[in-house]
């Protein structure tokens, strides 16, 4: 049997009450106040929303997008750490700066 109600997750009900606030003619207080969430609240998750939204997002979980300035670098490394942990290999702190700098060298960044 298909159950009747589904349990959302507090990142869906986010996402449901910012889209039902942008689809209505209410101000933001008011809209806080009907559906019973803290006004202050609310605007934080808004300013929240509106900031990630310009942010690439990798994982909903994060509170904190942190994007790097050498997206070239990280996307030359990627494929070589894949490669490196399929062969077993450990990868240090040091092999990874050591192999970050050749890259931007090589790029030019």
């Amino acid at each position: 049997m298909v159950s009747k109600r589904k349990k959302l997750s507090f990142a869906e009900k986010k996402n449901e009450s910012i889209e039902k606030c942008q689809n209505s003619n209410l101000s933001k207080a008011a809209f806080a106040k009907g559906n019973a969430i803290p006004r202050t609240t609310f605007n934080n998750i808004l300013a929240a929303k509106f900031c990630s939204s310009n942010a690439q997002i990798c994982d909903q979980e994060r509170k904190r997008q942190r994007l790097s300035p050498y997206e070239n670098v990280d996307k030359a490394l990627l494929p070589w750490i894949k490669y490196a942990r399929s062969q077993n290999a450990h990868i240090s702190w040091n092999v990874l700066k050591e192999k970050s700098l050749e890259f931007a060298n090589e790029l030019g960044e």
